[in-house]
């Protein structure tokens, strides 16, 4: 006989969700709710979690309430789960508490322990999609790296080279200003059960491996923009410094004509 078990979909919608704003879209009854998060329960025993960083989870949702939320959130008609960083997971019934691959065994469904999952699964698919920007970052400057090999030099104009540091930079600055709310949830904290599945959540979804993972990439990405900074400013500090002296020599020679 098989175990009765329930779908969890996590998605990413590529921007961060205002909460306050996202709290006045829907009727739902809301059972929780922080700065940060919102949880509703759409129907019995289903439940979406809102977290501000860009990551709705579903817990045992109708693909009608799935697309419902997606609509409103992101405000345009391309909505599909298609369009969104995705990942899936079922809940079983089980005597005992385990997470393995793709699924997790509960002995108790209390909310908090859904909400453990969601905020997990929720970290998850956000770092993916973090992954996925910072891997974008990395291409762009190893383009420019690849020049300083080649050729001894990077071929962007002083405003050129400006513009992509400022853009780079924005972006770096965006994620690791969202990573700062990748922490354990103070419910894990509460009970004993609820530190084990979120342990046990973690470890499964190598949230920390590939969070360091992440800022190790973002420490190279900045590394790699610092020489670019200053190979730029060495540039055109030689060449005021040739300007100067072709300037003084002018002079001096205009002295003995």
């Amino acid at each position: 006989m098989n175990k009765e078990s329930f779908s969890v979909v996590a998605l990413h919608v590529g921007k961060n969700i205002a909460i306050k704003e996202a709290r006045n879209l829907f009727n739902y009854q809301l059972i929780k709710r922080e700065a940060s998060f919102l949880l509703y329960e759409a129907s019995d025993n289903a439940y979406v979690y809102i977290k501000d960083y860009g990551s709705i989870v579903f817990y045992n949702c109708k693909n009608d309430i799935i697309n419902q939320f997606l609509k409103k959130i992101s405000k345009n008609e391309n909505y599909g789960m298609k369009y969104y960083n995705k990942e899936e997971y079922q809940v079983y019934k089980s005597e005992n508490l385990e997470v393995d691959f793709n699924a997790v065994y509960l002995n108790n469904f209390d909310i908090d322990f859904l909400h453990i999952i969601m905020l997990n699964l929720a970290q998850s698919v956000a770092l993916e999609a973090y992954v996925k920007k910072t891997s974008s970052l990395y291409e762009s400057t190893l383009v420019y790296t690849k020049q300083l090999e080649f050729k001894g030099r990077i071929n962007l104009s002083k405003i050129k080279m400006r513009k992509f540091i400022g853009k780079t930079l924005n972006i770096k600055n965006t994620i690791t200003e969202e990573l700062f709310v990748f922490d354990t949830s103070n419910l894990a904290w509460s009970n004993e059960s609820l530190s084990l599945l979120d342990t046990k959540l973690k470890e499964e979804l190598d949230i920390e491996k590939r969070f360091k993972g992440l800022h190790l990439s973002l420490d190279t990405i900045k590394e790699n923009l610092d020489l670019f900074n200053e190979l730029s400013q060495h540039k055109y500090s030689s060449m005021l410094e040739w300007i100067i002296i072709i300037l003084i020599l002018f002079e001096v020679v205009q002295i003995f004509v």
